[in-house]
């Protein structure tokens, strides 16, 4: 829900919630916001919403409204937008969770899904990507190193075979 945070010299920080689509303040209760400062016309602005947003509307004031400084008669309200009132300022904070809408309607023209196993590839399907796909390089120098170190370790293994086999010590049979 969006709100408007006042700061009032003798109370301090005060906030109110933006729950209808016209909001009223001036120095009044008739006003939905109240500001009982002499600065603050009776009927001084209102809040209007439109689209989901909130314009601020001068309603013809003897001090007018100030937005982020600048004197306005009308504006559409931004988070975090300082606002001015006579001489009470305020900030504007909307919804951040943003206003709740309901789904478009589902159109006739729209095709039911299909399950994956159904679905069939399109006929120009390619890669979108803007990369392209690196080509595996053959290096004839790394075959060769791999099959020297295949080589060298099978005739480590033979020599290893026929160094324990030829040597070892001739035990007699009993």
């Amino acid at each position: 829900m969006s709100k408007l945070v006042i700061f009032l010299p003798d109370i301090g920080e005060v906030a109110f919630d933006l729950t209808e689509a016209k909001v009223s303040v001036g120095r009044t209760d008739e006003n939905v916001i109240r500001i009982n400062d002499a600065s603050v016309s009776t009927h001084h602005a209102e809040f209007v919403l439109q689209g989901g947003e909130y314009i601020l509307r001068d309603l013809g004031s003897t001090n007018g409204i100030r937005v982020n400084g600048k004197p306005a008669n009308e504006a559409r309200l931004c988070p975090g937008d300082r606002v001015r009132f006579g001489s009470v300022e305020g900030v504007y904070e909307p919804d951040v969770k943003g206003a709740a809408q309901p789904l478009p309607p589902l159109e006739e023209s729209i095709q039911p899904a299909m399950p994956a196993g159904q679905s069939q590839r399109p006929q120009d399907f390619g890669n979108a990507s803007p990369f392209s796909r690196k080509a595996a390089k053959v290096d004839p120098l790394k075959k060769l190193a791999i099959a020297a170190g295949v080589i060298a370790l099978f005739a480590s293994a033979v020599a290893v075979y026929f160094a324990f086999i030829l040597q070892a010590p001739k035990v007699p049979l009993l």
